[in-house]
């Protein structure tokens, strides 16, 4: 049995900015190197999300150099806007069909609503997220779902979705969320904010989340477990992840491996390891 990092951002080079590290970046940061230690971790298969058409061509390197990395394609609510305004909604939804055909494109996401940042955007956010909901029940894929700040508008708009399936990536711990999507059918994926002593909400709703719609994340390189709190996360810290989980759930980290590498698997059903 293995874990699974069931959402990262692999170009680390991006991000550059948002940590300090005296490291040569790219043989510490590159794909290459972050892949490398998730394997020595025993993570046999990661995620690499898609928020931009921009990821499309970047993110199938980085598949096809590594035979244990899957990927989604999107638009993000977060890129809406500019996305609105560079493209017309056919030559997105165009673009996105195209790499959905991709053998190792397995997802459509990360997708949804975010209120946080980009309020003034709500319009062309609803638009690609039901653009992009349509085009996963089009291509058979889950998706991946991003809400922020915008529990009640995300339900909503998924339950005139039925039939899509998919994960809240990112869960931030709302019991009244977790309802409302369990009974939608979703799952729901923890990140290292879990391990975090003052989240309390969040590790009392993994112990309510039944176990078979539990997937494990780190959506670095953000949001690293602690130890690591405030610097790069990574892929390998999925472990992290699983070990609080564990002690939540009063079980062994083989197997909070077990249940969330065989829910993955089920929902992202394209993979064939």
């Amino acid at each position: 049995m293995f874990f699974v990092d069931s959402h990262f951002h692999p170009v680390y080079s991006r991000f550059k900015d948002l940590f300090k590290t005296k490291d040569d970046f790219e043989s510490v940061y590159g794909v290459d190197a972050i892949v490398k230690r998730a394997t020595d971790a025993n993570v046999g298969c990661m995620l690499a999300i898609g928020v931009e058409l921009n990821d499309i061509p970047e993110l199938q390197a980085v598949t096809e150099a590594h035979p244990q990395v899957f990927r989604t394609v999107a638009v993000h609510a977060l890129e809406a806007a500019k996305h609105c305004e560079q493209y017309t909604t056919d030559e997105i939804s165009e673009i996105l069909e195209n790499a959905c055909s991709h053998a190792k494109t397995v997802g459509v996401g990360e997708i949804g609503l975010d209120y946080h940042y980009e309020k003034e955007s709500r319009k062309q956010q609803d638009l690609l997220f039901n653009l992009q909901l349509n085009l996963a029940r089009e291509q058979n894929l889950p998706v991946v779902i991003h809400s922020r700040e915008a529990i009640d508008d995300t339900v909503a708009i998924l339950k005139n979705h039925s039939g899509v399936r998919g994960v809240i990536h990112c869960f931030s711990g709302e019991k009244h969320f977790a309802e409302k999507v369990l009974d939608l059918g979703f799952f729901i994926s923890i990140t290292g904010a879990v391990t975090f002593k003052k989240n309390t909400e969040l590790q009392e709703t993994v112990k309510y989340v039944p176990r078979d719609r539990l997937l494990i994340e780190t959506d670095s390189p953000f949001l690293a477990p602690i130890p690591f709190r405030g610097n790069w996360n990574e892929p390998s810290f999925v472990v992290y992840v699983a070990r609080k989980i564990a002690e939540l759930l009063n079980v062994s980290e083989e197997e909070v491996a077990r249940f969330s590498t065989e829910n993955f698997l089920q929902l992202f059903s394209k993979i064939n390891l």
